[in-house]
């Protein structure tokens, strides 16, 4: 790519959610990872209140090709009437983007103002938590709330933190798989069913975890099409009271 066309290139950003200790920084260095970005010193933004990795994503932009003339005499009235031209050919061209991965330093804190500055800006949100602790995954509610609730407000007008349609791309993410003895069955009361998500659960120390055409990535990637779709069709607005 052209260096001046990276000034064009839009950004969706990302919020992981966490308590301390789970392996929200390990997540981010397996998901920033990619071919252009391989290791953290080539993806890594200086911050002293946030921890950010950025990667490229191709979004599959979906494309409908006009419809083109069939040159070909008809073979009768009937196909003249019914096929003057050849049907229309959906198709995708992949559009660029840039994902930061934004963790909070967890001894930093944010005054209200810098809050509502930051949180209206998110287009997605990772959920973390340790397999080997459940109590870090119902800690994930009250990380959820203030974030949610803010989104809503900036990009939907709403005052309701959660939506029964269109509320920004979630996605959980169990960590340390390697250390569990046999793999959790998905729980009914669990976070990722209550909120109707994609959840995935990952050993952090595998460089592999979302290797090529995995499961994971498949998941991961279809996480940050969302992200890109919601930051598309919910874009900042400015807020009124309702």
């Amino acid at each position: 790519m052209k260096q001046q066309e990276l000034k064009d290139v839009p950004t969706v950003r990302i919020l992981m959610l966490g308590d301390r200790g789970v392996g929200k920084t390990s997540l981010t260095n397996l998901m920033a990872t990619t071919e252009t970005t391989p290791t953290p010193a080539s993806r890594t933004i200086g911050e002293d209140s946030w921890h950010v990795q950025v990667r490229l994503h191709e979004y599959p932009k979906p494309v409908i090709l006009p419809p083109t003339p069939t040159w070909t005499t008809p073979s009768s009235s009937e196909d003249s009437e019914n096929y003057p031209y050849m049907e229309s050919t959906p198709t995708t061209t992949d559009i660029l983007y840039f994902v930061e991965f934004y963790d909070l330093n967890s001894d930093w804190r944010m005054c209200r103002h810098q809050r509502d500055s930051f949180y209206k800006n998110i287009d997605g949100i990772v959920l973390v938590y340790s397999m080997l602790d459940l109590s870090s995954q119902d800690s994930l509610h009250d990380w959820l709330y203030d974030p949610l609730r803010l989104i809503c407000k900036y990009r939907h007008l709403r005052i309701r933190s959660i939506l029964k349609r269109h509320h920004v791309p979630i996605l959980v993410v169990g960590t340390k798989l390697d250390m569990l003895m046999r793999r959790p069955l998905r729980r009914s009361g669990s976070i990722a069913h209550q909120l109707n998500v994609e959840e995935m659960l990952v050993n952090c120390l595998d460089p592999e975890s979302f290797a090529d055409k995995s499961r994971n990535q498949g998941k991961l990637r279809d996480f940050l099409n969302r992200a890109v779709e919601f930051k598309e069709r919910f874009p900042l607005l400015s807020f009124r009271h309702l």
